[in-house]
């Protein structure tokens, strides 16, 4: 029996050695970005113009009122709890503009003001919500000063990404790079060559793919920008998967090996 064993060592162990080889190979061109970008110093992109963003259902928007008169503004803001000491250094306008005024826009598209009531902000931008509050308040208040802005700019980051999650994007840096920047960017495990987004935005909903690879992602707005409530789902390379179920073969495999070394060793 122990020398049938010999041929049976002697054929795993280079088996074993080439199959790791094989998989624990990856090509550059799948774990860097934009690998055909020029070698010039310097690549000059096109100018990224900035949309304006439409509001919909379950955004929170903040929404301060002021005024020359800052006692009849008042009424208009949601009422915050201040403390006699608070309320009596706060003056003027930065009393109000010191509080947070969050409006849930509710499902059906519409957000309630005190004394304004219902309005409908669902499909409008803030300029456009601005300027109807303004229309509205403005024989109420004399020097109106109305603050409109987006509370949040929440978007989720799944599958093979270092911390993967929903995050709060600044509203200034809603790119891509931001959004996996805040998971913690892709592992080398990662399919940078085949990242999908959904988006479900202002009534409409698509899956696209998208290749971090290659340089034209730079110049496509439409895939570099993030809408709000974007979900990234990045993939796992297959050679990742397989490696992984290697490593377990593997083990299983040195300890038959090494229960038969045994084996073989007491009988002798």
């Amino acid at each position: 029996m122990i020398p049938s064993a010999r041929p049976f060592f002697s054929a795993i162990t280079p088996l074993t050695i080439l199959i790791f080889v094989l998989t624990s190979c990856t090509s550059s061109r799948k774990l860097n970005y934009f690998n055909n970008l020029p070698d010039s110093v310097v690549v000059t992109l096109p100018t990224a113009v900035v949309e304006e963003r439409i509001i919909i259902r379950g955004d929170v928007l903040d929404i301060i009122f002021n005024a020359l008169d800052q006692e009849a503004a008042r009424p208009f803001n949601k009422q915050t709890s201040m403390s006699p000491t608070t309320a009596g250094i706060s003056s003027g306008r930065s009393q109000s503009a010191s509080s947070s005024q969050g409006y849930t826009v509710y499902l059906d598209g519409n957000i309630e003001l005190p004394v304004l009531g219902k309005i409908q902000a669902a499909g409008k931008t803030l300029s456009q919500l601005k300027a109807e509050l303004t229309t509205k308040a403005s024989p109420y208040l004399k020097d109106l000063v109305l603050d409109v802005h987006f509370n949040s700019f929440p978007v989720t980051i799944l599958g093979e990404v270092r911390s993967p999650g929903t995050f709060s994007l600044p509203a200034q840096r809603t790119t891509v790079f931001e959004a996996l920047a805040a998971a913690g960017d892709l592992p080398n495990s990662a399919k940078k060559y085949n990242v999908h987004r959904y988006r479900d935005y202002n009534g409409e909903r698509s899956i696209t793919t998208i290749n971090l690879n290659d340089r034209q992602f730079l110049y496509n707005p439409e895939l570099f920008q993030m809408k709000p409530n974007d979900v990234l789902y990045v993939q796992t390379r297959k050679g990742v998967i397989f490696k992984d179920d290697f490593g377990l073969m593997a083990s299983i495999v040195t300890l038959v090996v090494s229960v038969v070394t045994l084996g073989f060793a007491i009988k002798k």
